[in-house]
């Protein structure tokens, strides 16, 4: 059992998140099926991979993650973490996800097509390596991003609101500071 303090059973809520990373998963990967001649995103392209902040319910996947691999591969980790800037991914290694599994939403989704609103006006915005030869995006192959973001802000608040009793916990973290946040999370 994961306890944050000896206080908080916060498995409950990684399920929650754990949850919608799988459909999450299940729509890019439906995707990828339907337009993979048009999608040149792969494991170890790192062209998304800077300037990435998460909410401490992802900060909280990712520590527990960190946490269940075998001692030195976390240390590396931990330490590329210490050492890295906002910009840079301290889960990269060789350009390529070394927490591919239990990356957050928003490296999940990067490259993709993921559609948004902004005062009212929709805008879709992807990766200009992916979908060259078409001049506009397929319904199908768009991502609602506003609404897996709705969906992880309410995750995100309900878990925080659990924790704040015990912690302060910011809006957003870096991958670096989401790792650093370790500290918090005991077992």
């Amino acid at each position: 059992m994961f306890k944050l303090q000896g206080t908080v059973d916060i498995n409950k809520s990684l399920m929650n998140y754990r949850s919608l990373l799988t459909r999450v998963d299940r729509r890019l990967e439906s995707i990828q099926r339907r337009y993979s001649g048009h999608i040149v995103c792969h494991r170890g392209c790192d062209c998304g991979c800077r300037n990435l902040s998460v909410f401490p319910i992802e900060a909280l996947s990712l520590v527990k993650a960190i946490q269940d691999l075998p001692g030195e591969t976390g240390a590396k980790i931990r330490q590329r973490a210490a050492a890295a800037s906002f910009w840079d991914c301290p889960l990269l290694e060789d350009r390529a996800c070394s927490m591919y599994a239990f990356r957050p939403v928003i490296c999940r989704t990067h490259g993709f097509p993921l559609l948004t609103h902004y005062k009212g006006q929709p805008s879709i915005g992807y990766c200009r390596k992916n979908f060259k030869d078409m001049s506009s995006i397929p319904e199908d192959a768009r991502i609602d991003l506003d609404n897996i973001n709705r969906t992880l802000r309410a995750m995100n608040a309900s878990f925080v609101s659990e924790l704040a009793h015990v912690l302060n916990l910011p809006g957003r973290l870096s991958i670096a500071g989401a790792i650093l946040t370790e500290a918090y999370f005991l077992r």
